[in-house]
């Protein structure tokens, strides 16, 4: 998941600019694989693509994420 995650601050900003806010994306091996309305849209997506989901990282285009955070 390291992979994806550096794929993600790499590509934070594309995704932005290439994906209307709010817009789910998922990141494999590195690099945008899917996109979709929802999240269970991109979890089929991804499975008809022979992607497992589990291995993919998903992330809403225009929101910022937290490099950390604590959890209580």
């Amino acid at each position: 998941m390291d992979k994806n995650e550096e794929a993600y601050r790499r590509l934070k900003a594309a995704i932005a600019a290439s994906f209307p806010a709010g817009r789910f994306v998922g990141i494999h091996e590195g690099e945008v694989v899917a996109d979709a309305d929802s999240l269970p849209s991109l979890i089929a997506l991804l499975k008809s693509k022979g992607k497992n989901p589990a291995e993919v990282l998903a992330v809403q285009a225009g929101v910022d994420y937290p490099q950390s955070a604590i959890i209580f």
